[in-house]
């Protein structure tokens, strides 16, 4: 069930607090079904979807680039479907960053079921929103509908995999219907889920490597360009005096803490820290990014052996 924490609002179109990005669609929803924080659906948003039968080439890609966006002050705007969009929607929050879900549900019919969790914590950390009410199934032609409300509340659409058919080429559609920019991660020539983001590349999508990519394009939230630091200086400003800088997520805090005797098991580093796999992979790739941590055989973490601007 979702939190009773934060409760449902209907917004008409005409309520002051309907969002102006889905307002200024040909043809927007007259009601929405919102949960959550409201101001996240006026502030600047990506898109960062793809395929629910994701690899781990695109999970990594999602994490790191979905880290940069955070940091540049972005929401992440997703669908809260399983693969690159839960990927997305869980990185964010797992670093203290902004994230809005467009269901294809009803609010109170979480889709996938195993994601209920996830739903939860975004009514209240993000924000959830659908034009479907209370009760609504999760019935096959309602997703292809809400991907072009994804595709509204974002000023960019990323995608890291998708096949040659697949609803996140189907956001990317609606995204340049609207004139605004796509941006698409290529990947192995051989797969299948590359497919679609290549196809997207060769009609002109933006390639992306990293977040500084996009941010190259889009800028900062305030509008004005803020490239992502180097590893270098990613490290200097994380790592302060006494440790980590203020601005480190709480489980990249217990991941540091938990290296300071030397390396570790990535499994036993799991049970040290108290999170499971998905979690943990986000914290370890922020110390990685940051040239703080470097991964070894076994797999095992250390503390980078030499702290970059130390």
């Amino acid at each position: 069930m979702l939190s009773l924490m934060t409760l449902p609002r209907v917004l008409e179109l005409a309520d002051p607090h309907y969002p102006k990005a889905l307002r200024r669609l040909p043809q927007p929803p007259p009601i929405l079904h919102v949960q959550g924080r409201l101001e996240l659906l006026e502030r600047p948003g990506i898109a960062v979807v793809g395929t629910r039968c994701h690899t781990t080439y695109g999970r990594d890609a999602t994490v790191s680039i979905v880290l940069g966006l955070v940091r540049a002050g972005y929401v992440i705007v997703s669908g809260l479907a399983r693969g690159i969009d839960s990927i997305a929607h869980r990185t964010a929050l797992d670093v203290g960053g902004d994230t809005v879900g467009v269901l294809g549900t009803g609010l109170d019919v979480p889709y996938p079921p195993e994601h209920e969790d996830l739903a939860a914590l975004m009514a209240e950390r993000g924000c959830l929103v659908t034009e479907f009410p209370p009760g609504t199934p999760p019935l096959k032609y309602h997703f292809p509908q809400r991907n072009r409300l994804i595709a509204g509340l974002a000023r960019a659409v990323l995608v890291v995999e998708a096949p040659e058919k697949s609803g996140a080429l189907i956001t990317a559609h609606y995204a340049l219907d609207e004139g605004k920019e796509i941006f698409a991660v290529p990947g192995p020539i051989h797969n299948e889920s590359s497919r679609g983001t290549h196809r997207l590349i060769q009609d002109g999508a933006f390639l992306v490597a990293s977040a500084a990519d996009i941010l190259d394009v889009l800028g900062s939230r305030a509008g004005e360009p803020t490239p992502l630091p180097d590893a270098e200086s990613a490290a200097s400003c994380a790592l302060g005096q006494t440790g980590l800088h203020p601005g480190a997520s709480e489980l990249a805090r217990r991941v540091w803490a938990a290296l300071e005797a030397g390396a570790v098991d990535v499994e036993d580093l799991s049970g040290a820290v108290g999170a499971s796999p998905g979690p943990l992979a986000t914290a370890l790739l922020e110390l990685e990014l940051a040239g703080l941590v470097q991964k070894l055989p076994g797999p095992r973490y250390a503390r980078a052996a030499v702290v970059p601007g130390s």
